[in-house]
């Protein structure tokens, strides 16, 4: 079933089983007066207020960024509160980093700065440097229910079909995978890889056998 265009009547279940790029997202939340600013995450959230009958003008932008000046490295420790400190992911953040895990360079992962932007929206006041020592260290266990990790579906797919061995019996694999991504990504299929796919789109991806 192709995707269909997005209209404010549609059912939250239809809107959740299609795939939209960030840029249709924004689209969607300028046309219908939403905040047009956030991770792709923040943007569907507003949208599905939207679907559920909730008025315009209280669907605000939920993520707020209190900055209360800059927290130097030689303060920061895993107590350390994320919200009350004004801590972010800034030069002294890595500096302090670099020196906890005994490193000479640092850089910050993806799941750090996911799990940094929940803590804002959420105004998690419990939530310390430990809970980002967490998610560096396992970032699997700690985000797999994160709203805005779920949207990351196409590196997630492209991932588990890397990891699949019966896909080493193609070459140009990257290209493979792209050409199932598209019809699972414009389809009401879930958005993720599984081996059914090889056989479903047999005829698209058989030129590639080795």
């Amino acid at each position: 079933m192709a995707r269909p265009d997005f209209n404010k009547n549609m059912r939250i279940k239809d809107f959740q089983s299609y795939y939209w790029y960030k840029t249709e997202l924004q689209h969607i939340c300028k046309k219908h007066s939403l905040p047009t600013t956030g991770t792709k995450a923040e943007l569907t959230a507003y949208i599905i207020k939207l679907l559920s009958g909730v008025p315009v003008s209280n669907i605000k932008v939920t993520r707020k960024i209190r900055r209360k000046g800059t927290l130097k490295d030689g303060s920061i420790t895993p107590n350390t509160s994320i919200l009350a400190s004004g801590f972010s992911l800034n030069n002294e953040a890595r500096a302090f980093f670099k020196s906890y895990y005994g490193l000479s360079q640092f850089s910050f992962k993806k799941s750090m700065a996911i799990k940094m932007r929940a803590i804002e929206t959420t105004q998690d006041k419990t939530a310390t440097i430990q809970d980002l020592i967490d998610v560096y260290e396992h970032p699997d266990k700690n985000l797999s229910n994160n709203a805005e990790e779920q949207t990351y579906q196409w590196n997630n797919f492209v991932k588990t079909f890397m990891a699949d061995d019966c896909t080493k019996v193609y070459h140009e694999r990257m290209t493979v995978a792209s050409i199932l991504w598209t019809k699972v990504r414009d389809s009401n299929q879930p958005k993720k890889y599984s081996k059914k796919l090889l056989k479903q789109y047999q005829s698209d991806i058989r030129q590639y056998l080795s």
